[in-house]
């Protein structure tokens, strides 16, 4: 038996049986047919190197340009702007391009020039570059017509965008394979143009960012294959390591857990606190859970002391000691001295000032 299932509709495949064309046009469709009716030498065959032999054939496969034109309006991280695969053009953009760019290469190689550079840098197969908006380029193949680039534009803020590795740098990523890469391309273009679906598209995209993560040699951040990790990448680990000190202040938080987390050792992301609030990890831990403390106790709630203490992750004891090194006074004391303000306040007429 020959099984072969799965295509995408932009591969537009044809098959015989006996004299009659058969189209192979739904993305979820599966077929069995019998080697003898058609592929007498040929059995079980993986659709995703299947995809990449047509695309690497005598005649590679392409897929026409298609644009969204109000993919920016929608409230999403990312929307795709322009989608398509095909042989590559010398291209130059003095002033950069209107969206971000990830350009997978299937085949072929081509030369990058970055504005403010002296050289070209060269991308072959199994290669993503990335280009991030507004920044000045220029590429071309290295033979005219040999260079198979599927690609995709897209707009997304700064904050989104870092939490992918994807800064303000353009980056080379080397991956082991673009097979899967490609063929998400071919999905997000099912869903753009005409039949743009703004959900669809940006959830495929999600999946495309995830499966260049994955193959990604250093899963812990999208970094340049020339160079270090841009620092907007860096900032996004400590700021995302600091919230999460805030959301769970509660637990049991281990530093060296954490940094194993953003995939950093400890001396490293102490050394980013140190950098980011000129303060460590456990000093700047610390420093949240007595903030949190402060405004309980300011709340005027029912809390007891020891139940605020656990409730920001402290035992009682530390908590006091801890509380009356940084404010002078003990938390009951702290307490007291806010209560009291804050009626004077309400006979006075004035709104408290807590510091």
């Amino acid at each position: 038996m020959c099984k072969m299932e799965g295509f995408s509709q932009f591969l537009g495949i044809t098959i015989m049986v006996g004299n009659l064309p058969f189209p192979i046009v739904d993305l979820g469709l599966s077929i069995i047919i019998k080697c003898a009716i058609l592929i007498p030498t040929t059995c079980e065959k993986d659709t995703s190197s299947y995809k990449m032999d047509i695309l690497r054939g005598g005649a590679p496969m392409k897929f026409e340009f298609r644009s969204n034109l109000f993919a920016e309006e929608a409230v999403l991280p990312f929307t795709v702007y322009t989608i398509g695969m095909e042989q590559q053009s010398a291209i130059s953009r003095t002033e950069g391009f209107s969206a971000h760019q990830l350009l997978v290469t299937a085949s072929g190689k081509g030369r990058v020039h970055l504005f403010g550079q002296n050289k070209w840098d060269i991308v072959g197969e199994n290669t993503v570059l990335y280009i991030p908006a507004g920044f000045p380029n220029e590429y071309v193949p290295v033979i005219d017509g040999d260079w198979l680039v599927g690609y995709v534009s897209f707009h997304g803020s700064a904050v989104a965008r870092a939490s992918w590795g994807l800064g303000d740098s353009p980056a080379v990523f080397p991956v082991r394979s673009v097979d899967r890469l490609i063929e998400l391309l071919g999905r997000i273009w099912e869903h753009s143009g005409a039949k743009y679906d703004t959900w669809a598209a940006s959830e495929l995209f999600f999946s495309l960012l995830i499966e260049l993560r994955r193959q990604m040699p250093d899963k812990r951040s999208l970094s340049s294959a020339h160079g270090p990790a841009p620092g907007g990448s860096r900032e996004s680990t400590v700021l995302q390591a600091a919230k999460f000190m805030q959301d769970y202040l509660h637990r049991d938080i281990s530093i060296a857990r954490l940094a194993e987390q953003v995939g950093y050792s400890q001396k490293q992301l102490t050394r980013l606190f140190l950098r980011t609030f000129g303060t460590t990890p456990l000093q700047y831990l610390r420093h949240v859970r007595l903030k949190a403390a402060e405004l309980l106790l300011e709340s005027g709630g029912t809390m007891s002391i020891a139940q605020i203490a656990r409730h920001v992750g402290m035992e009682p004891t530390y908590f006091t000691r801890a509380f009356r090194q940084a404010h002078g006074v003990g938390p009951g004391e702290y307490r007291r001295i806010k209560d009291r303000e804050t009626q004077e306040a309400a006979l006075s007429g004035n709104v408290p000032t807590f510091k």
